[in-house]
């Protein structure tokens, strides 16, 4: 019972002394011991005024940065607007350039489809030209099988030629035909004929009546080039054999070289043609070969034959300036290449027609080897073999 009594003093000594302490205490502004009001009524007012001026200040800050927000939100919104409108502008731009580069690129292609499919005018020409060659080359012909069937006759002897008659005829009939024609000074002072011009006396005997002149313009020229060809080949053909000079023993015996000797000659005369027929007009020449024949100061022609065709061919391309203008100016590879592939056509031709003439000599040459070994033969055998009896 005690113990509860023993607690309660202490608890009621504490309460009493609180009592007496709140009663005994001094007032506010004497705790010090001097008056503390007017300090804590300056802190107050200078408090008041420094929240006024934050409030303040914080008012005008805030409108600073509000106005600084609008604006400076006006003016992102307008960059904004300002990238949008360069990125469109970008994007028009680029379209437009892609149509401008895709019409260039049609434009191009077009072009080049033309160049492709245009025919050049070098074209037309080489077609001309070539077709020139080719006839030609076909009229040469006949007018070298005219000379040799001609040339034929006359070394066989058939009637009708001068030496159908006999050798003395032959060689008499040549003689004629040269003093009617290319009479030289030593046979007018003779008598035997009248003097030739200086163009025709001993043209006969010159081979430059025959290489010369790059057409025979004229019958004269090709009387002349055709003489010539005589006189180096054959000037006189052996009497025909006829009568009792084929059927006795010893002309039979003969027959077989007589065919033989025929043949070498008409071997002989159409190489020869061959070379005369070449300059022989056969040809009307083109507007480009003409031009081509002033440019090399030679004499301008209607007619042409066909070396100074295929000359004046050849030389047009070699040293034409329209030929080397209208080349500069291809402006596809397609036109070049045709340009080299018609070249390249012609240098065939040239070599087919040089590879005819090298047949001909071939056989020419076969005739000389075939002498050289009768002639071989016949000094050996001559005498030496005893007469076979029956």
């Amino acid at each position: 019972m005690l113990r509860p009594s023993s607690r309660l003093a202490p608890t009621l000594m504490l309460v009493g002394a609180f009592l007496m302490g709140q009663l005994l205490a001094p007032t506010p502004a004497r705790a010090f011991g001097f008056d503390i009001g007017p300090i804590l009524g300056a802190i107050s007012t200078a408090q008041g005024a420094i929240t006024a001026a934050t409030k303040a200040a914080q008012n005008v800050l805030n409108g600073s940065l509000g106005l600084i927000d609008d604006r400076l939100g006006l003016g992102v919104n307008q960059i904004t607007n300002y990238l949008k409108g360069q990125v469109g502008a970008q994007q028009q731009i680029a379209d437009a350039n892609n149509m401008v580069q895709a019409e260039l690129a049609k434009e191009v292609r077009h072009a080049e489809i033309q160049d492709l499919h245009a025919v050049n005018r070098q074209d037309c020409l080489n077609l001309e030209g070539g077709q020139a060659q080719v006839i030609a080359a076909r009229k040469s012909g006949d007018v070298a099988l005219a000379l040799d069937v001609a040339k034929g006759e006359r070394t066989r002897a058939e009637k009708g030629t001068p030496s159908w008659f006999g050798g003395g005829q032959g060689a008499q009939a040549n003689n004629n035909a040269h003093f009617g024609k290319y009479c030289d000074d030593a046979e007018a002072d003779a008598g035997l004929c009248t003097v030739a011009s200086a163009t025709m006396k001993g043209a006969d005997e010159a081979a430059t009546s025959m290489f010369t002149p790059p057409v025979y313009t004229g019958q004269e020229a090709i009387d002349r080039a055709n003489a010539y060809a005589v006189t180096l080949i054959e000037p006189v053909a052996p009497a025909a054999q006829r009568g009792s000079a084929i059927t006795s023993t010893q002309g039979q015996q003969l027959m077989p070289f007589r065919r033989s000797y025929n043949a070498a000659m008409h071997l002989s005369h159409m190489i020869v043609d061959h070379v005369l027929s070449q300059r022989a007009e056969t040809v009307t020449l083109t507007a480009a070969q003409k031009a081509e024949a002033q440019r090399e100061g030679i004499r301008v022609t209607d007619k042409g034959s066909s070396w100074e065709e295929t000359e004046l061919e050849v030389n047009r391309r070699y040293s034409g300036t329209d030929w080397q203008a209208d080349l500069q100016a291809m402006s596809s590879d397609k036109s070049v290449l045709i340009q080299i592939a018609l070249l390249d056509a012609q240098r065939n031709y040239l070599l087919w027609n040089s590879y005819k003439l090298q047949e001909m000599t071939a056989v020419a040459e076969a005739k000389r080897l075939a002498i050289e070994a009768d002639e071989a033969f016949s000094r050996h055998s001559a005498g030496t073999l005893p007469v076979p009896t029956p």
